[in-house]
């Protein structure tokens, strides 16, 4: 009798050592915007190692579907992604794609990017200003897909494609200055821009049905609308 009780209370112990060890990491299913999904239908997978532990920073890893990392790095919340530290991305493929250095969720430091051959794509500089709130991105150097270098300690011939968005222009001193040209494939515009050391200050969009929208900022680049200026005494 004693022996069964024994067993018995083995099997709970073991049942409930069990249940501790798979709260500790929680799984989540992410469509292609990063919004939750349902296990039938995600793009990628997300796991939070220490979920259950109360701490600082938790350890963040997304999964692509053929089970390779996707990225890597820490979160400060661990029901919202608040990047903080060094993160990794990797291609499908398993090849890295980059390393960047985040500060409450705000690129800060040094980051690298990388094309699918592994060859260098370019090395920048991310400043945050938390007093400030203002963030800022020098393009240091940087190597076209044939393995050009076309950007030099900060002067140069620069293109990218961020998303949907791909533009090209010159940089001096890792920020843009001059024309830039580009397009929006989401919002099917076609633009042109001028800068003056990394600061929008002039620029027009055409959209597929050839309207013309002026703008003299980024914000109103992104909104579309006139930003009213208030004079102040």
């Amino acid at each position: 009798m004693q022996k069964n009780i024994f067993i018995v209370f083995l099997l709970l112990v073991s049942a409930n050592l069990l249940a501790q060890i798979n709260m500790v990491s929680k799984k989540f299913f992410l469509d292609s915007l990063n919004c939750e999904a349902k296990p039938e239908n995600y793009s990628y997978t997300r796991v939070i190692t220490n979920y259950s532990q109360k701490s600082v920073r938790y350890v963040v890893t997304d999964f692509y579907k053929n089970g390779r990392k996707k990225m890597t790095g820490a979160t400060l919340d661990r029901d919202f992604l608040k990047k903080d530290g060094e993160f990794i991305y990797y291609y499908k493929n398993g090849a890295k794609e980059s390393v960047v250095n985040y500060s409450e969720d705000h690129k800060s430091g040094k980051e690298i990017n990388w094309y699918e051959n592994q060859s260098k794509k370019s090395e920048k500089q991310n400043l945050w200003d938390p007093k400030k709130k203002t963030s800022q991105t020098l393009i240091l150097n940087y190597w076209d897909e044939n393995n050009n270098q076309t950007v030099i300690d900060g002067n140069g011939e620069y293109e990218e494609t961020d998303k949907f968005v791909t533009q090209k222009g010159t940089l001096k001193d890792g920020l843009k200055q001059g024309v830039w040209t580009g397009n929006d494939a989401l919002r099917k515009i076609s633009f042109t821009d001028n800068y003056d050391q990394g600061i929008l200050i002039s620029g027009f969009s055409i959209d597929e049905n050839n309207i013309k929208l002026s703008y003299s900022s980024l914000n109103e680049k992104q909104t579309g609308k006139k930003v009213l200026k208030s004079n102040k005494f």
